[in-house]
């Protein structure tokens, strides 16, 4: 879209002024009637174990509720204090700031921040130099969304979309080393303590621990939040409810932003997809009658979320959730709390009561409640049913669910059927080579990949997965002994991870789930037992101790963690 019809987009706010007055406002405000009434019904059919929500009306919080569980295991109710994690509702909150510093003159938007900060992941990229904060904040740098050591640019920054948390992190990288204070710092002097966000932060605290969530992953297994040692701008904020929503109030009112900088927070920057576009930070809808902006997130699976404001209405809310599917109540939490108001952007959103995922779901708790024989009789009589129709994604995801869940034969009858259904399908043999390898059948899963490649699918892609295998049946057939001293200097707390040593082998925990057995590859590179994408390799070991650790993903990308009480270094992602 031409940038001048994109200009139009939020015509509405140049009225509005800084207090954000609505100009053509509901009959009815939020039916809070309805939600409390509607939500436990909600939690029920969605299987979603908690939810925390708080609803925005003339620059407060007008009402805050919380239902359900924060830890699904114990039964422990929810309440408005309860802690979640933001996900990438981490992104607006940092855009904030950055505007902040940017309307004192602290930060120039439209300045390459190679000027600023000489970024080490990105090498010696030259197109990469010209990166900006004004790109960053739309989301046109080019960067991955998450990317390994050294980040290669997707397009020429500054012409395209492309959603980039490692835009973000390069970002606060460069604010942090001009300013001389973490992001968690600047945060709170910015954000939380003039908004009265008082349970909020970018890194874990100890107060928190009393109320906080826990989550429902994607294979419906119970972990706890996580506890952030480093911050991230991209995903790391933990926060509640009522928190957020004055957040979204600042937002809808213009608070702590000139009048000039709230309209470039909320402008137009790069269309998304058909009547959607990124501003600074938040995404908006487009249109000469609209005033919306939204965000939502989802950390790794298991905690998903969702915020929206009309600003032209002078309303919004936030809600938070411990599950997977969290953004499935997006339609149904704001019908009332936006009365006969339509939207484009919610449609993009599943409905939890569709009968498709209503179906999916039955599936996986017959699974998970029962076994595979009631997981594979509840699946043939919903194959038999004509009025759901499950598409070769659906089936490949449920073939995932099962191999993630330990129920490889099922897993396998399922993929392996997909595949006979579908035989050039490229990402059925992608499904089945991943569900072949969690299984233990590298071999098999070697020719999967090999197939996959051949059918067209991603050559990075499978040229990569092809690698990880090989490396893994070098290992077996030629098993790794590492000296006993070289693994006495690895035990350690790296950030959120730790690695211990029981009777002499090495054990990693990543945060949220229990410790998993280290096996040797190389003396400093070692595979997680429990989860065969991921691998740790021990870095800065010349002092007599690993200084940091680098976990690699076997889709290329990679976290890097410094010991604790180490010299702090750059950050990819969880």
């Amino acid at each position: 879209m031409r940038a001048g019809a994109l200009l139009v987009g939020l015509l509405g706010l140049t009225s509005c002024g800084r207090a954000g007055q609505a100009q053509r406002p509901t009959a009815t405000g939020p039916d809070t009637a309805t939600l409390a009434r509607e939500i436990p019904r909600f939690l029920r059919i969605s299987g979603v174990p908690g939810l925390s929500m708080a609803v925005v009306r003339n620059g407060r919080v007008a009402w805050a509720r919380a239902f359900g569980t924060r830890d699904d295991s114990a039964h422990t109710p929810v309440d408005t204090a309860t802690v979640f994690e933001a996900a990438s509702l981490s992104k607006p909150v940092f855009a904030y700031l950055v505007l902040r510093l940017a309307d004192r003159g602290e930060l120039d938007l439209d300045r390459p921040l190679a000027g600023m900060f000489e970024y080490p992941r990105l090498g010696q990229d030259r197109q990469a130099r010209r990166i900006t904060a004004r790109m960053v904040l739309s989301h046109g740098t080019g960067l991955p969304n998450w990317g390994g050591e050294q980040l290669t640019l997707q397009f020429e920054p500054g012409t395209a979309y492309g959603y980039s948390g490692e835009g973000f992190v390069y970002l606060q990288k460069a604010i942090e080393h001009a300013t001389g204070h973490s992001l968690e710092a600047l945060a709170r002097q910015e954000v939380f303590e003039p908004l009265g966000m008082t349970r909020s932060s970018y890194v874990w605290r100890e107060r928190f621990e009393v109320n906080a969530a826990y989550a429902k992953d994607w294979l419906w297994r119970v972990a706890p939040i996580d506890r952030w040692v480093e911050p991230n701008a991209a995903y790391t904020l933990l926060t509640t409810a009522p928190d957020y929503a004055r957040f979204v109030a600042a937002v809808l009112t213009g608070r702590g932003l000139s009048p000039a900088m709230r309209q470039a927070f909320l402008r137009p920057v790069r269309e998304t997809s058909p009547g959607t576009a990124m501003a600074l930070g938040v995404r908006v809808e487009i249109g000469s009658d609209s005033g919306i902006f939204y965000h939502s997130g989802n950390n790794g699976r298991r905690f998903t979320c969702y915020m929206t404001g009309d600003v032209v209405r002078g309303t919004g809310f936030v809600y938070f959730t411990n599950a997977s599917n969290g953004t499935s109540l997006v339609e149904a939490l704001a019908g009332p709390v936006f009365p006969g108001v339509p939207s484009r952007h919610r449609a993009e959103y599943d409905r939890f009561d569709d009968p498709r995922l209503m179906a999916i779901r039955s599936i996986q708790a017959a699974a998970v409640d029962t076994g595979p024989e009631a997981a594979r009789a509840r699946l043939r009589r919903v194959r038999a049913d004509s009025s759901v129709h499950l598409s070769l994604d659906d089936v490949l995801a449920l073939g995932e669910f099962f191999a993630g869940r330990g129920l490889a034969p099922l897993s396998l009858e399922v993929l392996e059927q997909a595949v006979a259904d579908t035989p050039g399908s490229g990402p059925a043999r992608l499904s089945l080579g991943r569900a072949q390898e969690i299984a233990g059948r590298l071999d098999l899963a070697l020719g999967s990949y090999r197939r996959a490649q051949s059918l067209g699918a991603d050559r990075q892609e499978t040229g990569r997965l092809i690698a990880w295998v090989d490396e893994r049946l070098a290992v077996r057939a030629r098993p790794v002994a590492v000296n006993p001293r070289t693994l006495a200097r690895y035990p350690g707390r790296y950030a959120e991870r730790r690695i211990t040593m029981q009777d002499g082998r090495l054990f990693y925990s990543g945060g949220a789930y229990p410790a998993s057995p280290l096996t040797p590859m190389t003396e400093r590179l070692f595979e997680v037992a429990s989860e065969p994408t991921t691998r740790v390799r021990f870095d800065d070991v010349g002092s007599g101790r690993a200084g940091r650790i680098t976990v690699l993903y076997s889709d290329g990308t990679a976290d890097e963690a410094i010991r604790v009480n180490q010299p702090r270094r750059n950050v990819s992602r969880p």
